[in-house]
């Protein structure tokens, strides 16, 4: 019923300015308390939030609301910056998802005893990194803007093909099939489909909101950011490619229009900067208290040995190992041990690895369960030991950069 509705939202919000206060006094990342929050009033605990991952505006959260994440995040990236890494990016969000679903694999069909596929299941679902927990995150650091856009931008990325990967491997478990070869290729196809029609839509929104003959909707930037990065999630998803990878790509060509030959006023810059940090602030804001409301408790202390096995892999064996394998044939970039040793720690697990254990419960995937668990305690796991311990980790390294002073008209 639309009380309902209206009842639940006004409670999360109400939650979640309660848990971003005691956040800001504890000094730790908000989106640890907002999932406390949420856990606390989940079905487990108190019982006045029923908003499980297979609802249909839960998926639409979890969709469309982590598109205007993706999308605020590439706004504060810069190409060129990102063309001096883009080797060891490139391997990081294709070559290395794949590398840490592999390995991941391994210890999944070892700990849970499934067959080979199923743990690959496992580890693409877990592949991925989260921008709705690091984009905000690394607006509260001073992190050496190499390290922290390479890290943003892969979370963008990798989210699109650790979710494009998953999908078709879960068609091959549900359609019984013994080869990697065809999800591969399906995986590959999807990227490029989504990669074309994202920088088509980037190209589109940079036109309509330009100071030129042809920005039509350069005085309602905001209806037009809206506009453009639901049409373009809506175009991708009928053309059978992922709508994240098209936000994230829709912003980035936005953040650089001026590589277009194009010119943005200063005013219609800030309401477009203005529109995406909003929504993506209260999106922020719901999806991590419908993650902690949908922790499945019970079972988690059920599966927690083989779990605890697979999140301390994912951890501390595939990541550092995907992060050198990766980065350190990157001889443009010039990493440092500090900034490789910091990446390797930055394996935060979220919204689209939950969403997708959602979906494949809803889709009666065989071990769908079992993922779900998984992912959870990656989401708690992650959070309580990396995100509270990034500035530290980065002040340790060295690389915390001083504030700058305020410049008009200057882009982080």
């Amino acid at each position: 019923m639309p009380g309902d509705v209206i009842g639940t939202i006004a409670l999360m919000l109400a939650a979640g300015f309660v848990a971003r206060l005691a956040a800001d006094l504890l000094r730790l990342p908000p989106m640890l308390l907002l999932l406390g929050a949420g856990a606390l009033l989940g079905p487990d605990l108190l019982g006045w939030l029923d908003a499980p991952l297979q609802a249909a505006g839960v998926q639409v959260l979890f969709t469309l609301g982590v598109a205007f994440i993706l999308f605020h995040g590439a706004l504060g990236l810069s190409a060129a910056l990102l063309g001096r890494v883009a080797l060891g990016l490139a391997l990081l969000v294709v070559p290395g998802v794949v590398l840490t679903a592999g390995v991941v694999a391994v210890a999944a069909t070892a700990a849970f005893g499934v067959d080979p596929l199923t743990g690959f299941l496992i580890g693409a679902v877990l592949a991925p990194t989260d921008p709705a927990i690091l984009i905000p995150l690394f607006d509260r650091l001073r992190v050496r803007r190499k390290v922290a856009q390479t890290i943003v931008a892969e979370s963008a990325l990798n989210d699109v093909t650790g979710a494009v990967l998953a999908l078709a491997v879960a068609t091959a478990v549900v359609n019984e099939e013994t080869s990697l070869g065809d999800p591969v290729v399906e995986f590959l196809a999807d990227v490029g489909v989504s990669t074309v029609v994202g920088l088509a839509f980037g190209v589109v929104l940079s036109l309509v909101v330009s100071s030129s003959r042809i920005g039509a909707w350069r005085e309602a930037a905001a209806i037009a950011v809206v506009a453009v990065v639901a049409a373009s999630w809506v175009s991708i998803d009928f053309a059978g490619g992922s709508g994240y990878i098209g936000a994230f790509l829709t912003g980035l060509v936005v953040a650089n229009v001026e590589r277009l030959g194009l010119v943005m006023r200063p005013q219609e810059r800030e309401e477009v900067r203005f529109t995406a940090a909003l929504a993506a602030d209260v999106v922020v804001l719901l999806v991590f208290i419908t993650l902690g409301a949908n922790l499945p408790f019970g079972a988690i202390a059920d599966e927690l040995l083989p779990a605890l096995a697979v999140v301390a892999t994912l951890v501390l064996v595939a990541r550092p190992l995907a992060v050198l394998a990766c980065l350190l044939p990157d001889r443009r970039a010039g990493w440092s041990r500090n900034e490789l040793a910091f990446v390797a720690w930055t394996r935060e697990t979220g919204v689209v690895p939950a969403a997708l254990a959602g979906l494949l419960i809803a889709t009666g995937v065989p071990g769908a369960d079992r993922i779900q668990v998984v992912v959870a305690l990656a989401l708690v796991a992650t959070l309580v030991v990396q995100a509270t311990t990034k500035a530290w980790l980065a002040r340790r390294l060295g690389l915390l950069e001083a504030p700058s002073p305020p410049t008009a008209g200057r882009r982080l």
